[in-house]
């Protein structure tokens, strides 16, 4: 049950995604709206890599973010993520965006689905962690509405070649 809770809201976002009519969901063509959030996720990534904290807190909605981190979760009121932001967050020594993928979800909403690569200055082995965001535009803009990080699981080596 503890785990369906963890699990619900994403799946709640992705099914969404899933009952778009199929000529919305193709991700072939870019679509204004799909094109429009893969040039956020670009000035995202250029932020984070930046060490940019007030651009950072303004990409997320202003009613406060779902935020989702290895399977916790919390609504964060906008005014204190900006302050974390601010304050306490400490910028990677390299940031990279890999396979994201962009799901319309609606006339003004995309899913975004892949993973990142995060080095922290205190490691030359960058993290790989997935991500998922649902994007929704507030105020004429695309913000962060739900963000769901979570350490990728180191893969498994390859079985040893038979002879």
């Amino acid at each position: 049950m503890r785990r369906l809770r963890r699990i619900l809201p994403l799946a709640l976002v992705l099914l969404t995604a899933a009952c778009a009519p199929s000529a919305v969901r193709a991700q072939a063509p870019d679509t204004t709206l799909v094109a429009e959030a893969r040039a956020f996720m670009e000035a995202y990534g250029r932020d984070l890599a930046a060490g940019n904290r007030e651009g950072i807190a303004a990409r997320y909605d202003r009613g406060g973010p779902y935020i989702m981190f290895n399977g916790e979760r919390e609504m964060v009121p906008w005014e204190e993520l900006a302050t974390q932001y601010r304050t306490t967050w400490r910028a990677p020594a390299a940031f990279e965006w890999r396979d994201l993928v962009f799901l319309p979800a609606g006339p003004d909403a995309v899913v975004v689905n892949g993973h990142f690569f995060w080095t922290r200055p205190e490691s030359p082995a960058p993290t790989r962690l997935r991500y998922t965001a649902l994007l929704v535009r507030q105020d004429g803009e695309l913000r962060i509405r739900l963000e769901d990080e979570s350490v990728a699981p180191a893969r498994a080596p390859a079985p040893p070649a038979t002879p």
